[in-house]
């Protein structure tokens, strides 16, 4: 899809009541949104860069806290996707790692949700949970600190 077909959707898109609009093709998906007063939204799912967190932003005060807490024996594991961060299996389980719990490399820490997968983030090192960054069911970022673990010597 070219750019004069992106325009012309585009063009459709602002002159109806339509809100989203998507279309999938051999060269990739794209997605128009229609945002309120503020006019449209046209984003390429497959080219879009995640953009850099707006200073003060909750992202951003978690990775300054982050970066300050990298002392030598303190590690930040960050999520590897964006997705949704699971502490436990299912809903009735207990959590994979608590505040404190030993952990050891290859251990599974949590789970991020991407695309209805389950994917099991491990961490890659031993030592100690010291901080749990993230509640619950909550969404996360690709490299927003999820735990900060003391390791082992």
């Amino acid at each position: 899809m070219d750019i004069k077909d992106i325009k012309a959707i585009y063009k459709f898109l602002r002159e109806t009541d339509i809100v989203e609009f998507e279309v999938e093709g051999a060269d990739g998906k794209l997605r128009l949104k229609r945002g309120t007063a503020a006019g449209a939204l046209q984003q390429p799912v497959f080219e879009a860069p995640s953009p850099a967190p707006a200073p003060g932003s909750a992202q951003e005060i978690k990775k300054e806290e982050a970066e300050k807490v990298k002392a030598e024996n303190i590690k930040v594991v960050t999520s590897p996707m964006v997705g949704t961060f699971y502490r436990s299996p299912s809903p009735e389980a207990s959590s994979f790692v608590e505040l404190g719990s030993i952990v050891k490399s290859g251990q599974t820490l949590c789970i991020i949700e991407a695309m209805k997968l389950m994917n099991e983030v491990e961490c890659e090192f031993n030592g100690k949970v010291v901080q749990i960054l993230v509640d619950n069911g909550q969404p996360v970022e690709y490299g927003e600190p999820l735990f900060h673990v003391e390791v082992s010597r």
